[in-house]
């Protein structure tokens, strides 16, 4: 199995513009020519092609499923990890949010739930590793996933660390690697599965897009 795991393109939040709330953040006029040149290097059918409910992924997936027909669509849990939904409902830019996010990445509890409408680190490991589950079960040669930078990041520690429910320790290890682990818009994480070995990955590349077309580089 190959999956080719994309995030989405450049979003309003992206470019430095007021959001509220991660689920409903569009794509800048950029972020659609990137979605387009996306699928037009894509060199064969995909035999499944999914994407998160969040608006950026479903817009960055649609010229994908435009130009394959016949690939089986679905939407899949593989929406951004949302841990601050406080600021959910009020226009707020990444830099008005930063010192919230690093004051949350440095308490590094793994259980922290900031209100109903967000989830734990915990929560979002489990999801990641039914990601892979899911990919297993259905049993496909070719998958196209349209999904989110730090999802991308989570997958691929959840591969990289295995099962095991994180602890503080091995959310702050995931922090680290955050940060020099580089998934900019549009950008393509190839995964690969077989039984005997299990998933392996390769790094988030965009040489695939022009120069003019890349952004995100974080």
């Amino acid at each position: 199995m190959t999956v080719l795991m994309i995030r989405h393109g450049e979003s309003r939040a992206n470019a430095g513009s007021r959001t509220t709330g991660s689920a409903t953040n569009p794509l800048t006029p950029l972020g659609e020519r990137q979605a387009a040149h996306v699928a037009q290097i894509l060199d064969h059918t995909p035999d499944l092609v999914v994407h998160s409910p969040y608006l950026r992924a479903r817009r960055t997936a649609e010229p994908t499923i435009a130009r394959f027909p016949t690939a089986e669509v679905a939407e899949w849990r593989i929406e951004e990890f949302t841990y601050l939904g406080r600021f959910h409902g009020t226009p707020t830019t990444a830099a008005q949010r930063s010192e919230t996010v690093d004051d949350y990445w440095e308490t590094a509890d793994p259980d922290y739930r900031d209100d109903p409408a967000s989830e734990s680190f915990v929560d979002v490991h489990a999801r990641a590793r039914r990601f892979l589950t899911d990919l297993v079960e259905s049993d496909r040669r070719h998958v196209v996933a349209f999904t989110h930078g730090m999802f991308m990041r989570v997958v691929v520690w959840a591969i990289m660390t295995g099962d095991a429910v994180p602890d503080s320790e091995n959310m702050r290890w995931f922090y680290r690697f955050r940060l020099p682990s580089t998934v900019p818009n549009c950008s393509i994480l190839p995964l690969t599965y077989s039984e005997k070995t299990g998933f392996r990955f390769l790094s988030a590349t965009t040489a695939h897009l022009p120069a003019r077309l890349r952004s995100g580089g974080y």
